[in-house]
């Protein structure tokens, strides 16, 4: 694999988690979570509704309550690079959600996602898809917000340097 395409592919891993840990930090900047979305075309399609277009993930990003806890752990992560410009990115995860100190989801579920890399700071999504393959026993929650910051910024440390060797 040549250096430049494993960069890419660190630039992805590095985007995907700096999404979780937005959503994990109890952002209320949108525009640190549009700067990861591409404007055209852009889809969210999940168990809980489709989203179609950014402004529509705006309203339904403004519309979370802050004081709730998300906790996304992503797991057998793969990167296809399509061509220059585009790459889908393949992982499942266990996610959590917490709302006044109590557990309401505690779920196993699948990301499929297309993303186009024009060179900018972060890839952007243009499509993601999720799906819930099964329900899990409610236990504590897991905090993963220092875990996805720090692989987001291993990540993004390995994609400066690999271009450095």
């Amino acid at each position: 694999m040549e250096a430049i395409e494993l960069q890419r592919i660190y630039r992805i891993k590095a985007m995907m988690h700096h999404f979780f840990s937005l959503y994990e930090s109890k952002n209320t900047n949108f525009s640190l979570v549009n700067e990861l979305l591409y404007k055209d075309g852009f889809e969210w399609l999940s168990p809980s509704g489709n989203l179609i277009g950014i402004e529509a993930f705006e309203n339904s990003f403004n519309e979370l309550n802050k004081e709730w806890g998300h906790s996304h752990r992503p797991f057998e992560m793969t990167v296809n690079l399509i061509d220059d410009k585009k790459a889908s990115l393949s992982f499942n995860y266990i996610y959590q959600h917490v709302q006044d100190g109590n557990i309401v989801l505690h779920a196993k579920g699948h990301y499929e996602i297309e993303c186009v890399d024009n060179g900018e700071k972060y890839p952007r999504i243009q499509k993601c898809n999720l799906t819930l393959l099964e329900m899990i026993e409610v236990g504590a929650f897991v905090d993963m917000l220092e875990m996805n910051k720090t692989l987001y910024l291993d990540y993004l440390l390995k994609a400066e340097q690999i271009i450095k060797i």
